[in-house]
């Protein structure tokens, strides 16, 4: 149930923080992490239509140029199946984004979000 909810709510997902195409939708948000200067990033990557099994491959990109490391989700087939990745990350310069990237099957990226941390009161992004 769980999972279907997630899906559904991928699907119903509208704004700058949603991508979707044919097959894939992505929704993305980014949230502080309470006493750190680091950024949590969560994506939820939904598979539609999804008759035969497929491997999704993922990274999120970052305003400073860097990359995670390339992660990897099994879509077992089962329909429409939404699956939910993280990334942690330390912003650094000013007005800080992240997007998340889909490699594989189909090249996607999704609209950038901001990702302001609190970093001992301060906004990361205002000292560098």
């Amino acid at each position: 149930m769980r999972v279907l909810a997630g899906a559904l709510l991928a699907m119903l997902a509208t704004g700058p923080d949603a991508l979707g195409s044919g097959t894939l939708a992505v929704t993305l948000d980014a949230r502080p992490l309470a006493g750190s200067c680091a950024v949590l990033s969560r994506a939820t990557i939904v598979a539609y239509d999804a008759r035969s099994p497929r491997v999704v491959s993922y990274r999120f990109v970052r305003s400073d140029g860097t990359a995670s490391a390339t992660g990897r989700l099994a879509f077992s087939g089962d329909g429409a199946v939404a699956q939910s990745v993280a990334d942690r990350w330390t912003p650094h310069g000013r007005a800080p984004w992240v997007a998340l990237e889909i490699l594989a099957p189909e090249r996607m990226r999704s609209q950038r979000v901001a990702a302001v941390a609190h970093c001992t009161g301060r906004d990361l992004a205002a000292t560098r």
